[in-house]
């Protein structure tokens, strides 16, 4: 069936269509009757433009904060922070960052802050290192791996920050990706002309953490 578009007026608030039924007037039925029905439901509802496509646009950013413990100990809580300075004239619609952890492959069956197992007959090979206690407020999206902030106005900063405990020891990569959207339409760039990514080398120590008490009952690293 053709659309038909909206031409002028108001915006359309809620329709309704009456139901059909029998009355003193002829009845139409069969096929003439369903395309009636849809004609007049057109006709009270109108058209709608739908949301706007994603303009493909690259913006210019920096990345002033970008922190996360190189040295790490099994079971205690450290932070990972990313802060997204917006460097253009335009406002950034949707920060997101994406989070991986491994040589650089995208790998889907990894969710973020997880490493890949190998072998037959798992039913999944992803195997956490950190576990997230805490993401970036109201950052949630439908995948696994990615995060999102909302727009950056321009010269402003917003920051991505994660609450995790690791649990796994080893060396690990971990990796990000700053983009403009969930999309990937709008891709962000840095100074140099390079994609808005990076990475952090970690060590995660399998060796329990050396505490103490302190006299008012506090543990802290016997380092502190």
């Amino acid at each position: 069936m053709e659309r038909i578009p909206r031409i002028g007026g108001p915006p359309f608030g809620p329709c309704y269509v009456r139901a059909a039924v029998p009355g003193s007037r002829t009845i139409l039925r069969g096929t003439t009757a369903a395309a009636a029905a849809v004609a007049l439901a057109l006709a009270g509802c109108g058209g709608s433009d739908g949301p706007q496509a994603e303009q493909s646009i690259t913006y210019s950013v920096a990345i002033p904060v970008r922190s996360f413990p190189a040295r790490q100990l099994l079971a205690n809580p450290v932070e990972l922070r990313l802060g997204v300075r917006n460097e253009g004239t335009r406002a950034i619609p949707n920060v997101a960052v994406t989070i991986a952890t491994g040589s650089g492959s995208d790998d889907g069956a990894v969710e973020a802050f997880g490493s890949r197992l190998e072998g037959k007959g798992l039913s999944s090979h992803s195997r956490p290192v950190w576990i997230v206690d805490e993401g970036p407020t109201s950052g949630d999206t439908a995948y696994a791996n990615t995060w999102t902030l909302g727009s950056i106005e321009p010269h402003k900063t917003r920051t991505f920050a994660w609450s995790v405990v690791p649990v796994r020891a080893g060396s690990y990569t971990l990796r990000y990706s700053l983009t403009g959207s969930t999309t990937g339409r709008s891709p962000l760039r840095l100074a140099d002309g390079g994609a808005a990514r990076g990475s952090f080398d970690v060590r995660v120590s399998g060796k329990p953490p050396q505490v103490r008490v302190t006299p008012g009952g506090r543990i802290v690293d016997v380092a502190q």
